[in-house]
């Protein structure tokens, strides 16, 4: 039992550190958009505000997991969740796969495919 919650300790650590990642991220992204609006690609900053909205996604998403919202959800509304949150995602990547970075492309299909195994598993449930 100890294990488990070594676990669920160490895993809460590790989405408050991504939650605070991404709200720094957020951050300095939304100032430099305020501070630099008036020069710069309009397209770069057409980007930056798609990446600010999915980290805004991501920011709610890891503050639900860290209060066990999800916990209180049936089965059904957080498959009917996943399944809006992945169509929406793979519209987003078709769209916009040519003004991402590598890297940005790559951690969004990760998502993706992390969202294909949740599918899976509650559909199975």
């Amino acid at each position: 039992m100890e294990n488990f919650e070594n676990d669920d300790i160490e895993k809460k650590d590790r989405q408050l550190d991504n939650l605070i990642n991404l709200v720094e991220n957020h951050t300095r992204t939304k100032r430099h958009l305020e501070q630099y609006s008036h020069i710069g690609n309009p397209e770069n900053k057409e980007n930056a505000r798609k990446i600010q909205e999915i980290r805004e996604e991501q920011i709610d998403e890891l503050k639900d997991k860290i209060k066990g919202v999800n916990e209180q959800q049936t089965r059904e509304e957080q498959l009917e969740n996943v399944i809006e949150k992945y169509i929406n995602t793979a519209g987003y990547i078709r769209n916009n796969e040519d003004n991402m970075s590598e890297e940005q492309l790559n951690n969004m299909e990760k998502k993706q495919d992390n969202r294909e195994i949740q599918i899976e598993n509650l559909e199975e449930e």
